[in-house]
């Protein structure tokens, strides 16, 4: 993201009409202009950071979690020196806790309490932290403690073989210590007794068994493997920036996002576009573009950028949306 300041442009004009009339300005005079400019812009920056990070909260409240997220990322980028700032971290931190991003919604919190520690955030920040070690500490288990689980459940099997319920917590342990081929191994004991467990959600979320009954495991990497296959056009690196200032009102005039479409299968797409779409609150469309890039070979990647100004004000800009596309 671009950091952006208000500055004060001296119209070249009427520099050159005070050039033709003979009119000399003193030094004082000049001096003094550019203090009342100067803290007239400090007051409009801190004016519109404080309307950001206003209009950020109304959208944690309506639940826009990530939609929030680039639009606070902006503010922090740019008012790094105003207070706004600092709330815009705590509300990043509570819009990645919102959605279960712990880590880096830790991040955020601890930002917020090193920038300042005695902060009217600072308790909430806090408080946060806590919970996120809590949500940690009931999500995932440290390697000792699967290690003991592992021990205690094998016992457990060793004693009673048939008990269904210990194999699918054997199954999971071994799964959940990235021990996938012998979790499989377990699941496929079990469904080979009871097949309508191949219906189960954990069951039917790990392994897939085709008519022959071979299996196939849901490893992390087959499950990319299979997202990349059904979706091999990507989108990434997608930012937002303001660009064009009006010479009177020093409003910015455009609505800049860009980003790459990346082909990540082994085949050429054909006919790949862009659709970029910016709204308003309430979801109103201000406007929609197309960018065609046409063929992608594969790992071959395209930058984009697309340059909108059609709206009403660029304050009520609340997001935008990038969609890609290509031929089947």
């Amino acid at each position: 993201m671009t950091r952006m300041r208000l500055t004060l442009v001296l119209g070249m004009g009427l520099g050159i009409v005070l050039a033709l009339g003979g009119c000399v300005t003193s030094p004082r005079a000049t001096i003094h202009e550019t203090d009342d400019t100067s803290a007239a812009a400090r007051i409009a920056e801190s004016g519109a950071a404080r309307k950001e990070v206003e209009q950020a909260r109304e959208m944690i409240h309506h639940g826009e979690y990530g939609g929030v997220v680039p639009r606070l990322h902006h503010a922090i980028s740019k008012y790094p020196r105003l207070d706004e700032a600092l709330e815009a971290r705590f509300l990043l931190g509570v819009s990645y806790y919102e959605l279960s991003s712990y880590r880096d919604a830790a991040e955020m919190f601890r930002d917020y309490l090193r920038m300042a520690p005695e902060g009217e955030f600072a308790e909430k920040s806090r408080e946060y932290l806590s919970r996120i070690a809590d949500e940690y500490e009931r999500r995932y288990d440290t390697a000792e403690e699967l290690d003991r689980k592992l021990q205690d459940v094998l016992e457990t099997v060793s004693e009673d073989p048939d008990d269904i319920e210990q194999r699918l917590e054997l199954a999971d342990v071994l799964w959940r210590r990235g021990d996938y081929e012998n979790a499989g191994k377990v699941y496929k004991s079990i469904v080979e007794e009871r097949p309508d467990f191949a219906d189960d959600a954990t069951v039917a979320s790990r392994v897939d068994f085709d008519a022959d009954g071979e299996m196939v495991l849901k490893t992390p990497r087959e499950v990319q493997r299979r997202q990349v296959e059904s979706e091999p056009l990507a989108i990434t690196n997608v930012n937002s920036y303001r660009s064009g200032r009006d010479l009177i009102t020093r409003e910015h005039r455009h609505y800049v996002v860009t980003g790459q479409a990346v082909n990540r299968s082994d085949s050429v797409l054909r006919g790949v576009r862009v659709d970029v779409t910016i709204y308003g609150f309430g979801n109103v469309v201000y406007d929609t573009n197309t960018v065609n890039i046409g063929q992608l070979n594969p790992g071959e990647q395209r930058a984009f950028s697309v340059k909108f100004s059609q709206f009403e004000n660029i304050e009520n800009i609340n997001r935008h949306e990038v969609v890609g596309s290509f031929e089947e």
